[in-house]
């Protein structure tokens, strides 16, 4: 099969799937018609100068561990009037903050966030869970073997990042928010809302 029609397929699978696809699913697909991952990587490679060179809103980038379609950050606020709430995931400064710990600092355990934030975080715990931005990854092996969580695929796919190494370091993220205090809502990868209920009890703990 010719490159050209190869890169036709690769186009076709990523604009139709609903989740990142990764080299493996892409073999598994064209089998014997381009069983070399080095060679699809070479024409994603292609198709991304493409979309750059003309110009287009949208390109494809590696995030979440696969390659995906992903629209410009200035074109936001343009999604956001189509899909209304759909294209928001609404989080709560508690759940922000609980989600930046658990990042930075997973696996980590409940009471290792509680004692961080300084109030009891199970009801934000669960609203991440329910969002599917943290899993359960395991137990510690310590007295009572407390759960411990870390983020999920849906986590990198929110924010952009391929892998958890490319999470900004701590202190760049301070300077960043120094320098960024004005941004526009339109910026932010997620919108803030008032507690729920369930956080809100939390902090009454």
């Amino acid at each position: 099969m010719e490159i050209s029609e190869i890169k036709k397929i690769l186009e076709v699978l990523l604009f139709v799937s609903e989740k990142p696809l990764n080299f493996k699913d892409f073999k598994d697909i064209l089998k014997t018609d381009c069983p070399d991952a080095s060679s699809i990587k070479d024409i994603l490679s292609q198709l991304q100068d493409e979309y750059i060179k003309l110009n287009k809103p949208y390109n494809i980038k590696f995030v979440a561990d696969g390659w995906t379609f992903v629209t410009k950050p200035e074109y936001s606020s343009w999604i956001k009037k189509l899909l209304k709430e759909k294209a928001v995931l609404k989080l709560s400064p508690a759940a922000l903050e609980t989600l930046a710990m658990i990042a930075y600092k997973q696996p980590i355990t409940r009471a290792e966030i509680d004692e961080i934030r300084g109030v009891e975080s199970s009801g934000v715990i669960d609203t991440l869970l329910e969002r599917r931005l943290i899993k359960i990854v395991g137990r510690k092996e310590t007295l009572g073997k407390p759960l411990l969580y870390g983020t999920t695929q849906d986590f990198l796919k929110h924010f952009g990042l391929a892998h958890l190494s490319e999470l900004p370091l701590i202190e760049n993220i301070f300077k960043d928010d120094c320098q960024t205090n004005n941004a526009s809502d339109s910026e932010l990868l997620f919108d803030v809302v008032e507690p729920t209920a369930a956080e809100t009890a939390d902090k009454n703990i």
